[in-house]
């Protein structure tokens, strides 16, 4: 049976979108163990559930705790189910706790890749097509090597082939040029690294307005560049929705319009709805740790857990860690 480690207490919304999640998750799937951790008297409507194991956490890591609260808070909810994984007492992880806290957690408490220094933040980002490109790291590490930047695109390319089922997945490197010249050393390097690696597709070098054109299944860049490129992101998304509706909302004609269109801005707003990817992943440890986001509700806590299920029936850590040997 798949085991699931659950931590319901982290996010910003605490327990109740977890739990709603976890009623409907452990109905859809019968043959799926839920090992969800947190305070016994908050997931009570989950002991009725035949496929559902409480594990009792007292403690608590807040999005405003430092890193030290990890060693500090032993009877948190996010080290408990992170410990779950060490002990090899599930086969993928989740939480929608702070992302520097879970990372630096897992980096203690689960086991990586033996090839593995660093692992990565992986994000599915949309685009144009609609098809979504896979960019990591996205801010697990401050800066990388050319070696690591070769690993993640290995990773990445797994993650592309087994998990969104893509048959020859386009990696491409961010850089500040198309030529394999450019850049700095780090980057040459990687250049010439992932260009001499045969199990992927390496395609060259991308600058940032080739991001979201849905060319590239996979983009590999260091965590430094790569937060700042998905924030900006994400930020000007939300801007271009709001200046559309300001935009709509100013005139009689462009409230007419707006409700014409009504099923195609909603199309729109669905393509960029964080609810529907499922989390980001951290790459690089031999069981499959899920980073839902914050503020996930049960649609998207739902969606994360259907991607750790993925993940595990697919067996993409075993296959990313054959890859990278």
């Amino acid at each position: 049976m798949i085991r699931l480690g659950i931590d319901a207490m982290s996010g910003d919304a605490g327990s109740a979108p977890i739990v709603e999640a976890c009623q409907t998750f452990a109905k859809n799937h019968s043959d799926v163990e839920l090992v969800v951790v947190g305070k016994e008297e908050e997931l009570a409507t989950l002991k009725d559930l035949s496929n559902v194991r409480i594990v009792d956490a007292r403690d608590l890591i807040t999005m405003e705790d430092g890193l030290l609260a990890i060693r500090r808070k032993k009877e948190s909810s996010m080290v408990k189910t992170l410990n779950l994984a060490r002990n090899n007492e599930v086969d993928a992880v989740l939480s929608c706790g702070s992302t520097a806290a879970y990372y630096a957690a897992a980096m203690m408490f689960v086991k990586r890749f033996p090839t593995i220094e660093k692992p990565c933040l992986m994000a599915v980002i949309p685009t144009m097509d609609g098809s979504g490109t896979c960019m990591l790291d996205v801010g697990a590490n401050a800066e990388n090597t050319a070696a690591e930047l070769r690993d993640f695109g290995i990773m990445g390319s797994f993650y592309a082939k087994y998990v969104r089922h893509i048959d020859n997945p386009r990696v491409a490197l961010l850089n500040n040029g198309s030529e394999g010249h450019k850049g700095n050393e780090v980057h040459r390097d990687a250049y010439q690294l992932l260009k001499d690696v045969e199990s992927i597709n390496f395609v060259g070098n991308i600058e940032g307005q080739s991001i979201l054109t849905g060319d590239y299944d996979v983009i590999v860049t260091d965590g430094f560049t790569g937060n700042i490129a998905l924030k900006t992101i994400e930020g000007e998304a939300k801007l271009l929705m709001k200046a559309i509706k300001d935009a709509m909302m100013s005139s009689l004609k462009g409230k007419i319009g707006a409700l014409l269109a009504k099923d195609s801005l909603y199309s729109l707003k669905e393509r960029f709805d964080y609810k529907s990817v499922g989390g980001a992943l951290m790459m690089g440890f031999e069981q499959a740790v899920i980073k839902a986001h914050g503020r996930s509700d049960a649609k998207a806590f739902n969606s994360a857990m259907e991607l750790a299920l993925t993940m595990v029936k697919e067996e993409v850590t075993t296959k990313m860690k054959e890859g990278l040997s």
